[in-house]
């Protein structure tokens, strides 16, 4: 697609600070998500899941309890620290069950096609369990978004929860981890459902350049694409205006092979 550089400077529009915290969050949230995702997804790419970043996540998980106790103990001046991890055991068997799963994803990716014969996406976020496929919504089955959106990290509260009745602090984790989920994926279909606009409407301002602004033909009837500005009142001089709104040195060609 052609680049219309008056689309990029006068009509799409930008929110820095928007976009400034989509950005912080999807980094932030990609460490809460990795808790959950591991447990329910599989076949991830080379370079979206890390190993590495299961150990430091459970390493900091581990301290983190403690250190929270520590804390409390300066209002209740007493603390101790046998009575206190005998009563979050699950809390660690949690992150040790985090770590054995995170090994076997990473074998599990090593057994992978290659993703420098063009085999595999390195960025995948994994393979969805099939079960979420049969989940149905007022009648109709879930797509992907609804899934991810909704039905995965919906799965992993419903646990949560269940396990706070039950009187463990782990299943706060859980919870707090399928909400940023939730939120993050939420967030990735939006900045994707923006990406997309752009270029539609891009290429609606290319396909009604000459009518919008070499003929001045009302918005009604050009799907709602108009130039502002003034323009030229000879129609030639606006046509060659009009053609240097195309850069056509970003001319873009994909190669479906």
């Amino acid at each position: 697609m052609k680049k219309n550089l008056y689309f990029r400077a006068v009509l799409r529009r930008s929110n820095p600070v928007k976009e400034l915290f989509f950005n912080l969050f999807t980094a932030i949230a990609s460490w809460p998500r990795l808790l959950l995702e591991v447990f329910i997804r599989k076949n991830f790419g080379e370079r979206y899941f890390s190993f590495s970043n299961a150990v430091i996540m459970a390493l900091f998980l581990a301290g983190l309890l403690p250190l929270f106790g520590l804390l409390t103990s300066v209002f209740t001046s007493y603390f101790n620290m046998k009575y206190f991890l005998m009563n979050h055991l699950t809390w660690y068997l949690f992150l040790i069950v985090l770590v054995f799963v995170a090994y076997l994803k990473k074998r599990e990716i090593k057994r992978l096609p290659s993703v420098f014969d063009f085999a595999r996406f390195s960025l995948s976020t994994g393979e969805i369990n099939p079960l979420f496929y049969t989940i149905k919504i007022k009648g109709n089955y879930v797509e992907t978004r609804e899934i991810e959106t909704i039905c995965e990290p919906l799965f992993c509260m419903i646990i949560g929860l269940l396990i706070i009745l039950a009187g463990q602090v782990v299943g706060i984790l859980i919870v707090f981890c399928s909400i940023v989920y939730s939120l993050s994926y939420m967030a990735a279909y939006h900045v994707g459902d923006n990406f997309v606009m752009d270029k539609i409407d891009e290429l609606l301002c290319n396909q009604e350049l000459y009518n919008a602004f070499v003929d001045g033909v009302d918005p009604s009837k050009t799907r709602g694409v108009n130039y502002y500005g003034r323009r030229p009142a000879d129609p030639e001089a606006r046509r060659r205006v009009a053609d240097a709104f195309i850069d056509q040195d970003e001319e873009e060609t994909v190669d479906a092979q």
